[in-house]
């Protein structure tokens, strides 16, 4: 029954102004995301690779990107060798709007990492609903060391819910590190009639199917956050994803949806401001960046226990060297004083983990997520 609910909770439906479903992208956006990916490709990296008017094969094609990244990780380890490692820019892509959990922790590393690096530390937002183009670009750049992918729970969901990605999430990435992971809170705006998870439980089952979410994006922790609050409660949500949380607020604040599944990271402003109330976080014990905010295990709902997170990738063929290096960056800055104060305060909680160890964990998740994905049928367009 539970699975059935999943399911029924994930098929399209409709909101006034916004798309409301996990499979279903607005066309626009759909056009959007292949227009975007189309502009990644390159001659090296393209589908569709032509030869005297005569299309390679899959194989061939693939021999000879693997042939381009092998000989491009020689030169790049050569330079890192010389000591000439980083000797330009580095460009992290965001995949989400800026305002989500996601930017927000990349923004406050990025002086600190500007610093150790001695090059500028680029932050480029490149985002959609579903976390896709900024994770296509970065799987289409040269494996050099100055493109990483910054990411959420998306990119290790996507293969179980989007029937095709422009890209291979084992494939076509190599690991840096686990930065983070936060617990997923949900809010709604201070001026309304909810103060409590109660009072909203009430209200979904006395008008199913009319309760807004909204989320930071398809396949998102916190999308997935009202999927399992609507299981464990017993009540038919209608899920309206945005760009990142921080777009989601914004339509909270003006009282556009119910309520919002969203991170202590783009929140506690609000909260602190009096505009929006926090009712529940999820974890095993309260946040201590929102100590007086229940768990949903606190209230019954221990179901209600998914966890955001948050790794940096490079292109595949990357060289070990440079992401293990980068990682260790990574780690001094998120450890100072006033980087992990302001980590905390926001909510994240540090983990820092190698390379190796996010290439198994990333293997992992995409597993776990195929796998329900097969038993609850959550893949969509």
């Amino acid at each position: 029954m539970p699975r059935r609910q999943l399911a029924e909770l994930m098929r399209p439906t409709r909101h006034p102004t916004r798309t409301a479903s996990l499979d279903t992208i607005l066309p626009l956006e759909r056009q959007s995301i292949r227009d975007a990916v189309s502009r990644c490709d390159t001659a090296g990296a393209s589908r569709q690779v032509k030869n005297s008017g005569v299309s390679m094969s899959i194989s061939r094609r693939g021999l000879i990107r693997r042939a381009s990244l092998a000989a491009a990780a020689l030169g790049v380890r050569q330079a890192f060798g010389e000591g000439r490692w980083p000797d330009q820019t580095l460009h992290v892509i965001v995949p989400r709007a800026p305002g989500g959990g996601t930017d927000i922790l990349i923004r406050n590393l990025s002086t600190g990492m500007q610093d150790r690096l001695g090059q500028p530390f680029l932050v480029e937002n490149k985002p959609d609903t579903a976390a896709v183009i900024g994770a296509t670009y970065v799987a289409r750049a040269r494996p050099d060391g100055y493109v990483f992918l910054a990411c959420d729970n998306a990119f290790y969901q996507n293969p179980a819910i989007l029937k095709s990605l422009p890209f291979d999430t084992l494939r076509d990435f190599s690991g840096v590190t686990m930065l983070a992971n936060a617990p997923v809170i949900l809010v709604v705006n201070a001026e309304g009639p909810f103060r409590s998870v109660s009072d909203l439980v009430r209200a979904a089952k006395e008008k199913p199917g009319t309760l807004t979410f909204a989320s930071g994006g398809i396949g998102s922790s916190t999308h997935f956050g009202g999927i399992q609050f609507g299981l464990a409660a017993g009540v038919n949500l209608i899920h309206v994803p945005y760009r990142s949380s921080g777009a989601a607020l914004n339509d909270l604040l003006g009282q556009q949806v119910t309520m919002q599944f969203g991170g202590i990271s783009s929140a506690k402003g609000q909260i602190d401001a009096g505009k929006l109330r926090a009712l529940a976080t999820t974890g095993a014990s309260r946040d201590p960046a929102l100590p007086e905010v229940p768990t949903f295990s606190e209230l019954g709902l221990k179901d209600v226990d998914i966890m955001s997170l948050w790794g940096v990738h490079a292109p595949a063929g990357t060289p070990i060297e440079i992401r293990s290096r980068f990682r260790d960056m990574l780690l001094e800055v998120m450890k100072l004083p006033d980087i992990s104060k302001r980590m905390s305060d926001l909510g994240y909680n540090r983990i820092g983990s190698t390379p190796d160890e996010l290439d198994a964990e990333t293997k992992r998740l995409v597993a776990q997520w195929i796998d329900l994905g097969r038993r609850v049928k959550l893949a969509g367009d």
